[in-house]
């Protein structure tokens, strides 16, 4: 998979980029939108809608109240107790009958709050007759079906449904009563019509796409009168006891009226204006998709372009001798172009060091093969010399002769171009041996360096020139000339070597010119006609060629006082096979 995708174009790896981790998770971020847009939708339409049913079913629960209180008035009454409790005989139960008893179920039934459509009283005293449309004995609700289950539950009220060829079917409170003694003298129903119990109710919540019909324990849709339109009857066996289901596209909600032994059963059709309203957002976001994709395509594609002119740019400049190549842009490419020019100066600059080092390379064997006269006939000349001056006890000129030899065999060993600051120290002592053969006391050399120091490894015959120079042009007018080596490891990881004289020093302007010379000078070959003598414009053009142009020498000098060289040598470039 990931040589697959390595070996991609840059235009395949952005735009598979940009459609896994772009437009992948914008299309997943709009669906989960739409999924939680619908949800919520779907949670506050069923919030709604059952507090729509709850203050249906408050309403048809506040009208059993004033049925059960009416009831509660009429079955408790002491003094309709009273009359149905003790025998009927006389003026007095008559007048009792006439004026208080019929009077008490007639003002039930106007002064209420609900449309009522019977108030019945059944009584188990024989001796009162039946009369008034509302006192029957007790026989006659005996042989109606409600009856038998009331009397055996043994509960002291119950609603119950019932049906006359009068009224039809109505729903009735039936409520035993029993004297203050304990007897039981009868009961009471209060009976309403459907229409007035629920009907009321329905017809204060009118909402759109709503609607709501009532079923009993059985299932039956008992309101509106005639209803045949529900929810399928296992759905509404779920829903009796409460709780909303999504169904074809309507939800369903149910609501129990526990009292009565029915279920509220409330359907609402499901919005189709939020569907088709973000099935436009869904069509709108697909097409902003398609749109942004294409832009991004088409800016992609102007900066693939871009690339490729660039690229065609480099190759001209390559094969022009780099040339560098023309900046017009300011952005990414402008700055990839510039540094790709910085590119090619360095590797000019490195072409141009490389040839200059194969030049001094090659004068430098030009020069050792013109040289080579058989060094060691010379070595063993200069060692019989030194021998004969011992014989004759001309010790001196024995040393020097022998100190010359050390000399002429460290200057000809040509197998490396690298000694140690021990060895240059030692080749530098020889010298001014045979420097004191001429000055005797007048010269002295003074070096203070570190043992640690004397390992580091240098390029060849840096110390003797700059100390020729110093005997040259440094020594006083009167007076001896003092010489002092010192060498310092400095914390950027190099060695500063300083060799300070106490002569006349350098005025300032030819001290600036030196040092602007030996800092920005270029190795001019030598001629055929003359032989560049080794001094410090030599050692000067070796520095910068072995170590690179920051490690020029530098002279510091204050005219009447002294004259300083200082040499730089980075620690750990002694390598040979470093460098040409």
């Amino acid at each position: 998979m990931l040589r697959y995708i390595n070996a991609m174009s840059i235009k395949s790896k952005v735009m598979l980029a940009f459609v896994v981790l772009i437009l992948l998770p914008f299309s997943v971020l709009g669906l989960y939108t739409y999924d939680q847009s619908q949800r919520f939708l779907r949670a506050q339409l069923i919030a709604n809608a059952s507090t729509t049913l709850k203050q249906i079913t408050f309403t048809i629960e506040n009208k059993i109240d004033l049925l059960e209180s009416l009831s509660d008035s009429i079955t408790y009454n002491y003094r309709l107790q009273q009359f149905l409790g003790s025998p009927f005989s006389g003026d007095d139960s008559l007048d009792t009958y006439f004026s208080y008893a019929a009077p008490l179920i007639n003002y039930a039934m106007l002064f209420q709050k609900v449309n009522t459509e019977k108030i019945s009283v059944y009584m188990k005293n024989d001796s009162i007759p039946e009369g008034f449309g509302a006192f029957f004995r007790a026989t006659r609700a005996m042989q109606e079906p409600w009856y038998a289950p009331f009397a055996e539950s043994g509960a002291k009220s119950a609603w119950i449904v019932r049906d006359s060829p009068e009224a039809g079917r109505t729903y009735g409170y039936v409520q035993k009563m029993v004297s203050l003694e304990g007897a039981d003298i009868g009961f009471t129903l209060v009976e309403v019509r459907p229409g007035d119990l629920l009907g009321t109710a329905l017809q204060e919540n009118p909402e759109a796409d709503q609607d709501v019909v009532i079923a009993d324990a059985q299932g039956e849709l008992v309101f509106p009168a005639g209803s045949a339109v529900g929810p399928p009857l296992p759905l509404q066996r779920k829903l009796a006891d409460g709780g909303h289901a999504v169904l074809g596209g309507r939800l369903y909600i149910g609501e129990r009226l526990d009292r009565v032994g029915l279920s509220m059963l409330m359907n609402v059709r499901l919005p189709r204006t939020a569907n088709s309203w973000q099935v436009a957002s869904n069509l709108i976001f697909i097409a902003a998709t398609v749109v942004l994709l294409f832009a991004f395509y088409s800016v992609l594609q102007m900066a693939l372009r871009t690339m490729r002119t660039s690229i065609r740019q480099m190759d001209q400049a390559i094969e022009s001798g780099f040339e560098p190549i023309p900046i017009r842009r300011r952005d990414e490419f402008g700055v990839i172009s510039e540094r790709f020019n910085l590119l090619l100066n360095k590797i000019t600059t490195l072409m141009k060091d490389m040839i200059r080092k194969e030049t001094i390379q090659k004068d430098a064997q030009l020069a050792a093969l013109q040289s080579q006269i058989n060094p060691h006939f010379i070595y063993n000349t200069l060692d019989m010399f030194s021998a004969r001056m011992e014989l004759a006890g001309q010790f001196e000129v024995s040393d020097a002769m022998a100190d010359f030899g050390k000399m002429m065999r460290y200057n000809m060993d040509g197998r490396s171009k690298f000694a140690t600051l021990e060895s240059e120290i030692r080749y530098l002592e020889q010298y001014m041996n045979l420097q004191k053969i001429k000055y005797g006391g007048d010269i002295e050399l003074d070096i203070q360096v570190p043992v640690e120091l004397l390992a580091l490894r240098m390029i060849r015959f840096i110390l003797q020139p700059i100390v020729e120079n110093s005997i040259k042009h440094g020594f006083p007018a009167n007076g001896s000339l003092r010489i002092v080596l010192t060498a310092g490891l400095q914390p950027e990881r190099t060695v500063l070597i300083s060799i300070k004289d106490n002569g006349p020093g350098i005025d300032e302007t030819r001290l600036a010119s030196l040092n602007r010379r030996f800092r920005d000078s270029d190795y001019a070959p030598p001629d055929d006609q003359t032989r560049e003598s080794i001094g410090l414009g030599n050692i000067n053009e070796r520095l910068k060629l072995f170590y690179g142009e920051i490690y020029a020498i530098r002279l510091n000098s204050l005219e009447g006082e002294y004259a300083e060289t200082i040499v730089t040598i980075p620690c750990g470039n002694g390598e040979e096979d470093n460098h040409v």
